[in-house]
């Protein structure tokens, strides 16, 4: 019976680790350039920056969320894996998305509380 647990335990761990996490969010957003990239994957101009359930990201660099954690005010801190333009490198980083404001457009910060982009929903 121990054995099962302990094998059970690990395969649901295994199963779950390789998993992306997502944050709360009922749609897109981007920047008019990157709404577009949303919606035909072509990149197209160095401005471009978009958030995503998944993945946030600004021209060719982003990261992929693997953890999310959430205040009681709605902000959420999202821990990715991410990547960067003209780099062979990959890097953690971490991001304070906060709730809609009342035009719905989302503001997201770094981990040290700088603006990283302010967003408007995709439609």
């Amino acid at each position: 019976m121990v054995r099962w647990t302990t094998t059970t335990f690990w395969l649901m761990l295994s199963a779950t680790a390789g998993s992306a996490a997502e944050l709360s969010l009922a749609t897109a957003y981007g920047n008019q350039q990157g709404c577009a990239y949303l919606q035909s994957g072509v990149l197209d101009g160095d401005d471009l920056a978009y958030l995503t359930r998944r993945e946030l990201g600004k021209y060719a660099s982003g990261c992929e969320f693997v953890a999310v954690h959430a205040d009681s005010h709605g902000n959420q801190l999202a821990q990715g894996i991410c990547h960067f333009e003209g780099e062979d490198v990959l890097g953690a980083e971490s991001h304070i998305i906060a709730p809609p404001d009342a035009a719905g457009a989302v503001r997201i910060f770094t981990a040290t509380g700088e603006i990283w982009a302010e967003l408007e929903p995709c439609s």
